[in-house]
Order: structure tokens, then C-alpha cells, then sequence
């Protein structure tokens, strides 16, 4: 067996493992913990549970006025504070039934998003095994499965990033729900896997998520607010973004050359022209233009 092959079997095996390890984690020593603080939030600060049963019982009225697919619930429940924490976590996590629920199923959705929502806004990196417990349960239907792997991104911590990178390579919608939310993790090991994934030339559908997560990812604007937590990486996270946007660009039209557009004038990398003209450069000269409109673009960036 070659060398070559032998590590890709071996690379292969380590994520298997690592994907199936992740929920028996998570319902152990992870869950566990954050029943322990739920429990210890109950004795402190019951009054903080009775405001939130009070908050859910505004949910069926909230989701018959909608004008959406689902109603906006997270402004409700951001009307806690930091003390509906732990009883938006019970809730999540270990909800039996005997709660009193929502009577439509449209509203039990939109209490479930909303909460998902409103804590992950919170960055509270106890609750990463909260959020890869929801993403791996079957059960989690695709639009709150979609906010978990929001939250877990927003940590920005080491685990949250190996997480999403590994729950990112499993097929179907699961891992295209994780690649989609992978921008909110500004590290660079995901810009890495979202660079991987668009090098390979996915479905145009599929590129277009993709280039939304690097436009994220590298944006420059998000680069300047206060959540970012690991500053150092900032240079290369929108180099790797650039790269991967401009060597796309010429091999997608429609929808997707217009995400990986809009994406490659968030990142501005100071890359960025220098890339254009070397790639400009290597092309046929009647994919030229297209390249050089872009490069006008990137002169003229509106959003710079």
C-alpha cells in the first residue's frame, strides 16, 4: 500500500471516529455539566424560568401574526438577559414534553429557533457541547440545525472550529447546513476547509454557499468589530478567503460568479489585485475580460 494512500485511510478512520465520538461527548461529560448548571440556576434564579414559560406562552400568538415562513421569536426571548441562559438550555437540551408547548407546529420551530438564536448571540463556550448535541440529532429540523451550527461557530474557539470541520465533510444537508454557517468562525483551519471545499468545484448551488461562508469569513468589516476573538489570524484567514474566491470566479456563471463577486469585494484582501492579475495573466485571452471587470470592480470597491 503506498504511502500516500495509507495516510488518506488513516485521515479517514481519525474523522470517523471523531464524528461518531461527538455526541457520546456530548451527552456525557458535556450535557452533564450543563444540567448540573441548570439545576444550580433553578435554586438561585427560579424567577428567571417562570419569566421564560411566560415568554413562551406569547410564541402561538407571535407566530399567527407572521409574515414569514417562521416568526421572528428571538427579540423575546434577548428581553431575558443574561438570566435566561440556563433556562433557555434546559429547554433545549432536556425538554420531556411536560413543558407547556406551543400548539401549532410552525411555533414549536420558531420557539426552538428563537432560542437557539438569542443564546448563541450570548458566545458562551459551555454551551459547545449544547450545540453539537442539536446538530447531530436527527430530530433537529434544517433551519434550526442551521442556527446551532451558527452558534457553534460564533465561539471561535479551537474545539468549535475542529467541530465544524469535521461535521462539515459529512454528505447531505447536514454537512451543507455546517458549510453555510462556517463564516460566523472566523479561524483559520475553517477558512482552510471552505477553500477545499470550493476547489474542488462544487454544484453551482452548492459554490454559492460556499462563497457566502469566505465573504463572511474574511469579510473586513466584521474583521473590525469587537467579537473577534483571535485578531492574529486576520491576514491570513482573508488571504486563504481571496485565493480561493478569485481561482473560482472564472469557472462559475449566474448566481454563483455573483456570490463569489459580492464575496471576493467583502473580503478586500490586499491580495486581492495581485491575485486577479496572476490569474488574468495564465488565461486564455478570451476569458479575459470577465476577469478584468472584476478587477474594475475591485478598484472601485462600493463597499471599501
Amino acid at each position: 500500500m503506498s504511502s500516500t494512500l495509507s495516510r488518506g485511510l488513516c485521515t479517514a478512520v481519525s474523522l470517523l471516529l471523531m464524528l461518531l465520538a461527538l455526541p457520546a461527548l456530548a451527552q456525557t461529560d458535556g450535557l452533564g455539566a450543563l444540567r448540573e448548571e441548570v439545576a444550580k440556576a433553578r435554586q438561585q434564579t427560579p424567577e428567571a424560568f417562570t419569566r421564560l414559560e411566560a415568554a413562551v406562552a406569547q410564541v402561538d400568538v407571535l407566530d399567527a401574526r407572521k409574515r414569514g415562513t417562521v416568526a421572528a421569536i428571538a427579540p423575546l426571548f434577548r428581553q431575558l438577559g443574561p438570566q435566561g441562559l440556563w433556562p433557555m438550555v434546559e429547554r433545549l437540551a432536556f425538554d420531556t414534553g411536560q413543558a407547556p408547548q406551543p400548539e401549532r407546529d410552525s411555533a414549536k420551530l420558531a420557539l426552538q429557533l428563537g432560542m437557539i438564536e438569542a443564546t448563541g448571540e450570548l458566545r458562551d463556550a459551555r454551551l459547545l457541547p449544547l450545540w453539537t448535541y442539536l446538530l447531530e440529532r436527527l430530530e433537529t429540523r434544517r433551519p434550526a440545525r442551521r442556527a446551532a451550527a451558527t452558534a457553534l461557530a460564533k465561539l471561535e474557539s479551537d474545539e468549535a472550529a475542529q467541530v465544524l470541520v469535521a461535521l462539515s465533510r459529512e454528505a447531505g444537508a447536514r454537512g451543507l447546513s455546517v458549510l453555510g454557517a462556517m463564516g460566523s468562525c472566523r479561524r483559520l483551519t475553517v477558512a482552510q476547509r471552505l477553500a477545499e471545499v470550493l476547489a474542488a468545484r462544487p454544484a453551482p448551488e452548492v459554490a454559492r454557499r460556499v462563497a457566502q461562508a469566505l465573504g463572511d469569513i474574511g469579510s473586513a468589516w466584521a474583521w473590525k468589530t469587537p467579537q473577534v476573538k483571535h485578531r492574529a489570524e486576520e491576514g491570513a484567514v482573508r488571504r486563504v478567503a481571496a485565493e480561493a474566491l478569485v481561482h473560482a470566479w472564472p469557472d462559475y456563471s449566474g448566481d454563483a460568479q455573483r456570490a463569489l463577486t459580492q464575496a471576493v469585494l467583502r473580503v478586500d484582501a490586499p491580495e486581492t489585485l495581485t491575485l486577479l492579475q496572476s490569474t488574468r495573466a495564465r488565461m486564455p485571452d478570451a476569458q479575459r475580460a470577465g476577469l478584468g471587470t472584476l478587477e474594475r470592480q475591485v478598484v472601485n470597491n462600493p463597499l471599501r
